[in-house]
């Protein structure tokens, strides 16, 4: 056998070994692409049984007006700042719930599944003049209340 001969049957050998190494390798990756497939289609399905619960919690938390606040004493700003917040948030998790429902069915949702928030300016200014406005005729009437007890002689008596 000469040397080109060796040469040879040691390629081709070695060429056997590198495409036995290739398959292995590309059935590990494909086992763990099914493994991590497996492992966000069970994500997916915990998210989409409980994201409805997540926005109204983010909700509830943001249910404060401008206006109770000021209502309240206490400040509008952060009010304010906390419906934006959350709302940004609600969004977020909207937008998680369409994907999950994306990877797991292969298809959009409907329009209505999970819809965006609109897109709304804020208009802080307007929304602190409409909150005080509001605030101070809801203590004019609770004045007007006590004014009415106090002052005024209730009718059947």
């Amino acid at each position: 056998m000469t040397a080109v001969e060796n040469a040879r049957k040691a390629a081709e050998a070695a060429a056997a070994k590198v495409a036995e190494l290739e398959a292995a390798e590309a059935a590990k990756a494909a086992q763990k692409a099914e493994q991590r497939d497996a492992r966000q289609r069970e994500l997916d399905t915990d998210f989409l049984a409980q994201w409805e619960a997540m926005d109204a919690e983010l909700q509830a938390g943001a249910s404060k007006s401008a206006a109770d606040a000021v209502y309240e004493g206490s400040d509008p700003v952060s009010a304010v700042a906390v419906f934006w917040v959350a709302r940004a948030k609600r969004n977020a998790v909207r937008a998680h719930a369409r994907s999950a429902y994306y990877r797991l069915h292969g298809k959009h949702p409907d329009d209505t599944f999970a819809r965006e928030l609109s897109v709304r300016d804020m208009m802080i200014a307007d929304r602190l003049e409409d909150a005080i406005a509001g605030a101070a005729n809801r203590h004019a009437a609770d004045l007007a209340d006590v004014l009415d007890a106090e002052w005024l002689v209730p009718n059947g008596a």
